[in-house]
């Protein structure tokens, strides 16, 4: 007798644990790892996902309770995804239901088990061999003789093309004269016929190069591209390589509505045979992709974070593109990071995993220094062009003389020009981290925290406000003058796009501007409306936030202004200082991509900063090395890992002392088992919400899964393993 483990499809926290059932013989050589079953569950019968089989009996069960499965369904998934839905609960400490979800579409774990299916009719078999007549006496009326008549020409008919009601044919059906035929919608196609259409441009000897070093690696491959460098170009053949080889490819970019240039690039080359995945499908329209790539029928899948776990069972290739994004961490339980899926997957399925950046993270640049991956690297644009220079504004300077605005002369002067000469401009402002951080406007000082060199973050309480750091607890009182050179000019940093929208409209009048930001694409078309218009050219200035900086191509945008760069610099965050990094290498390679040339105006209070010295004379390498050697002196990522719990109580005094008497239970663990760890704990960001108050723990170590193995988590306490946010 042979035992399978199974998972049924209810609530995650409903029925978490897997149960045991009896496989009957007739089943043995049909049940698999993976399939979906029915099986007795109390009074009812329901629907799960074999996890595991086992032939020994289970000796904590009494044999007498174990029931039988009582049916094998048609569909299953591939066990190499059941084996990753186990690393997942394994490696995020969450449970097999909440990653088997990941897998599952929403549709599926609610029942509906069946393959999409289209529906044709013909003439019965018998009654096309001639062995039973039709005679006249079986049909009646006027309708059915019209019906069978119309089937008697053809081989059968698709019931879209039958004008009758389902009465009719159901007549037709039971007297015998018809049948109904179901078939799948979405077949397998030869993969040897992509790509549809001729490829349009030839590689240059870069991406030539690149594309032999990627064929010939067995490692993961780090594509290190600048800006306009022709990655999309290699993707493109890396992907028919393995779709040649009747495999599928995953091709993942930060947010699908983002890089509608790219999907409809990819749609030339593979017309329908293109699953998307993202978050604004409902469950249906989700159903219909994963459909179409469990089916065969996509050969190619494109799609935000989730469409990693689309369900191609002969994976060839996974592609990050943008891997730098922090989009690719998910934030809510589980909260997986993609990079890590895509590792886990090209090792189960023997697959290439290839992570494209122009500004690649740093977790992903140091492996490939310590030789984990293979760096290869696009150091040239495709047209040959210049990056564009980018000009620092101390916006100090401007302070002093006496220009309040929020663009300075330099900048304004600039947006004339470009507006005289009919060219576009991106006004780009970073609004994540609004009004976090101090700084003075006199000097650029800025407080941060003596112990760990990251942002002090502002607290209001009762007493008007505090400065906290979120690694190590430091407290200190608000300051009302600037410590360095006693000015009363310091004050909390934050602009947002309306303001700057504002500004503009006042300043250049006949200016067309658009705004794109949460608000103005939060509809079901996102940004695609906004971007098609402004490549068009029906907007002369396009106001954004981040999703601006995300892969966008305008040939006539030669100014990029980047308002404030400071703000992303006050996050209280150790990455604080690589992401203002990227940002501003990102957004300014939105421009100068055409014949126009490009120019960057960045404004700041800290034009000294690194980051920002690093970022304006494009030394991605330099900046890189000072980075790491910065994290590895403090036990940061990717030196330590890190785990953050999030705590959340409604009485403020009695979630510090249970987080306290936690923390000390940790510390006497790690004392006694002589585990190297540093555990902090300080509010949140956001550190009240409705009421309920959110703490942070964040724990540093070398190994840090192995407090799992001293230590029982508390009830209710949030797990992060490997926290993109840390605040």
């Amino acid at each position: 007798m042979k035992y399978a483990q199974v998972v049924i499809l209810k609530k995650a926290g409903e029925f978490d644990a897997p149960l045991t059932y009896k496989i009957q013989n007739e089943l043995n050589g049909i049940c698999k790892i993976g399939s979906f079953v029915k099986v007795p569950l109390r009074s009812q019968e329901v629907d799960g996902i074999v996890i595991e089989l086992d032939t020994k009996f289970p000796s904590d069960i009494d044999s007498e309770k174990i029931k039988e499965i009582s049916e094998i369904c048609d569909i299953s998934i591939d066990f190499r995804h059941i084996e990753l839905a186990k690393k997942i609960a394994d490696y995020y400490r969450t449970s097999l239901t909440r990653s088997l979800r990941l897998l599952v579409p929403t549709a599926i774990w609610k029942g509906k088990l069946g393959e999409p299916m289209k529906v044709f009719y013909r003439i019965a078999e018998k009654r096309k061999d001639g062995n039973v007549t039709i005679s006249s006496d079986d049909i009646r009326g006027a309708k059915q003789k019209e019906i069978v008549g119309l089937l008697s020409e053809v081989e059968e008919l698709d019931e879209s093309e039958i004008n009758a009601s389902k009465a009719t044919m159901k007549s037709l059906i039971e007297k015998g004269i018809i049948e109904k035929i179901e078939k799948p919608i979405y077949v397998k196609p030869d993969y040897s016929q992509f790509p549809l259409i001729k490829l349009r441009h030839e590689l240059n000897e870069g991406q030539q190069k690149a594309l032999e070093e990627i064929r010939n690696s067995e490692k993961p491959i780090l594509l290190h591209g600048i800006t306009s460098s022709g990655k999309t170009e290699v993707y493109l053949r890396v992907i028919l390589d393995v779709v040649k080889n009747n495999k599928q490819a995953i091709l993942l970019v930060p947010e699908i509505a983002l890089t509608p240039q790219m999907i409809n690039y990819f749609k030339d080359f593979f017309g329908p045979h293109l699953a998307l995945f993202h978050s604004k499908l409902s469950d249906g329209q989700r159903l219909i992709e994963w459909w179409k790539v469990k089916s065969g029928y996509a050969p190619l899948v494109i799609g935000s974070r989730s469409a990693i776990f689309a369900p191609a069972e002969n994976l060839g290739v996974i592609i990050l593109d943008e891997e730098h994004e922090w989009t690719y961490k998910q934030e809510s339980s589980p909260y997986y990071q993609a990079h890590h899926i895509g590792e886990i997957l090209s090792d189960l399925y023997k697959s290439k995993l290839i992570l494209g950046s122009a500004t690649p993270r740093l977790e992903t640049m140091y492996k490939s220094k310590i030789g984990d991956y293979k760096y290869i690297n696009l150091a040239e644009r495709i047209n040959k062009n210049e990056l564009p220079k980018i000009e620092i504004i101390d916006l100090r300077d401007e302070f002093q003389k006496k220009n309040f605005s929020i663009f300075s002369l330099a900048l304004q002067n600039k947006i004339k020009e470009k507006l005289e000469k009919k060219e576009q401009i991106i006004l780009f402002v970073n609004q994540r981290g609004m009004a976090s951080a101090v700084v003075c406007r006199d000097c650029g000082y800025t407080e941060e925290c003596p112990h760990c060199e990251v942002s002090l973050k502002y607290h209001k309480n009762f007493r008007g406000g505090e400065l906290v750091c979120h690694y190590c607890g430091f407290k200190k009182n608000q300051v009302i003058t600037c410590p360095e050179c006693k000015s009363p000019h310091i004050k909390h940093v934050g602009i947002g796009t309306q303001r700057v929208e504002e500004e503009v409209m006042k300043l250049y009048p006949d200016a067309r501007v658009v705004r794109a930001d949460s608000d103005t694409t939060s509809d079901k078309n996102g940004f695609e409306p906004i971007y098609n218009a402004f490549k068009k050219g029906d907007y002369d200035i396009l106001v954004g936030t981040q999703m601006v900086a995300k892969g966008m191509d305008f040939e006539n945008v030669s100014l990029i202004g980047i308002i404030l760069a400071d703000i992303g610099l006050h996050l209280p965050d150790f990455r604080s200082h690589e992401r203002v990094f990227q940002l501003i290498t990102q957004v300014s390679g939105r421009c100068g991509r055409g014949d126009t040339g490009g120019s960057v105006i960045l404004q700041t209070y800290q034009p000294d900063n690194f980051a920002i010295q690093s970022a304006s004379k494009n030394e991605y390498i330099e900046f890189i090395e000072k980075e790491l050697e910065f994290r590895e002196k403090l036990n940061y990522p990717p030196f330590h890992e890190l785990i953050k719990f999030t705590v959340v109580g409604t009485d403020l005094e009695k979630l510090k002392k249970h987080i306290q008497i936690e923390s000390e239970i940790l510390e006497d663990i790690f004392e006694v088992n002589k585990l190297p760890f540093k555990i902090v704990f300080a509010p949140a960001m956001i550190s009240k919400i409705a009421g309920r108050f959110y703490y942070h723990v964040l724990i540093r170590a070398k190994n840090a899964h192995v407090i799992f193995d001293y230590w029982k988590v508390p009830k209710y306490w949030r797990i992060d393993v490997d926290p993109i946010h840390t605040t």
